[in-house]
């Protein structure tokens, strides 16, 4: 008797240790199950969807999709489910900067209508009932929030319940459309009551190249300044702008008139006239050929000049020494020190006056 008591006592003692040891069993078999489903996201990158540009830094202002491009989802069975008319592009309102919709509020993709190949980036593998590709409407309005009557269906597949490749990819025929058009992809999934969504602006008949159109002009300069003024020039300095793509160029513009270009953020405008006022502006460009809106005006008089004495011409093959002023085209220089055969305007050892 006292041995049977004895036992039921040590299976009493083991009993807290085993029940804590399946809990962390079914614990873990929770946590494998939920991060499975939680991990299963997917986002279009070629031709690159709105959220995949935004997670580039190609389109701006995105809020928080740009750290997750994978994550829009919303429920299934569209158009009959799904997000509501307004919220398609953003799966709802969880992001909602992406369904603001303007012709011009975000970077468009080249493609050519016929042929073309959409490809998926899958975070995890999730079972699959279909794809399902849509393209808005022959005389849609690009400047209205989207809305299921805007598109119409173009192109699916039915996976019948298969978990897909990390990398999917579908061809479709695009149907024939002609500048900016809008097409939503949308993955249903099969085991959950939910789908993911992604719209792809597109520029048709672009080329098809699948890069993004860079509709975005630079920042204007700023802090233009004139220094080194003489009787028939004014040396121009401003600060750096910046580009989403990058800036190829300044525009000088003296009044209304483009007076010349330069790949610096200085410029020397020549051939004025002594003792006249001027007013220059400046303007930033890339590429692609967008161009700034003008910078702040500057306005500088040139000298009265020298009562008709000029310096002489740069000659290649003078000395020059500290001082000496020379003419080169239409400019006037001063050495600093020694020099002969150093091109004014190109050698450090000039300096305007």
């Amino acid at each position: 008797m006292s041995q049977s008591i004895s036992w039921n006592r040590s299976l009493f003692k083991v009993s807290p240790f085993l029940v804590a040891f399946a809990a962390l069993v079914i614990g873990a078999i929770c946590s494998l199950v939920f991060a499975e489903s939680a991990s299963a996201h997917g986002y279009i990158t070629g031709p690159a969807s709105r959220a995949a540009l935004c997670n580039q830094g190609i389109n701006k202002n995105c809020g928080a999709i740009v750290y997750e491009p994978q994550s829009l989802e919303a429920p299934g069975s569209y158009p009959a489910g799904g997000p509501a008319d307004g919220q398609i592009a953003g799966a709802g309102a969880a992001f909602p900067e992406l369904n603001a919709q303007t012709a011009d509020r975000w970077s468009k993709v080249n493609i050519n209508s016929g042929s073309n190949t959409f490809t998926w980036k899958l975070t995890a593998a999730h079972a699959t009932r279909e794809w399902k590709y849509y393209i808005t409407k022959t005389g849609w309005n690009p400047n209205a929030a989207l809305k299921r009557s805007d598109f119409e269906l173009f192109c699916s597949f039915n996976d019948g319940g298969k978990k897909p490749n990390p990398s999917t990819s579908h061809t479709c025929d695009v149907p024939a459309r002609s500048g900016y058009n809008v097409i939503l992809a949308v993955w249903e999934i099969a085991d959950t009551p939910n789908a993911f969504y992604n719209v792809i602006d597109v520029n048709v008949n672009g080329g098809g190249t699948g890069t993004p159109t860079d509709n975005q002009a630079p920042t204007v300069p700023a802090g233009v300044t004139a220094s080194g003024v003489t009787a028939n020039s004014v040396t121009l300095n401003w600060s750096a702008s910046s580009d989403n793509v990058g800036v190829t160029g300044y525009d000088v513009y003296q009044g209304s008139t483009l007076v010349g270009t330069s790949t610096t953020t200085s410029f020397t405008v020549t051939g004025l006239t002594a003792d006249t006022s001027y007013t220059f502006t400046v303007k930033a460009k890339d590429a692609a050929g967008n161009t700034s809106a003008a910078s702040s005006a500057v306005t500088a008089k040139t000298t009265a000049g020298g009562g008709g004495t000029t310096a002489p011409a740069w000659s290649a093959s003078s000395v020059y020494t500290a001082g000496n002023r020379v003419t080169y085209n239409g400019v006037v220089y001063e050495a600093k020190w020694w020099t002969q055969g150093e091109t004014p305007g190109k050698a450090d050892v000039w300096k305007t006056v």
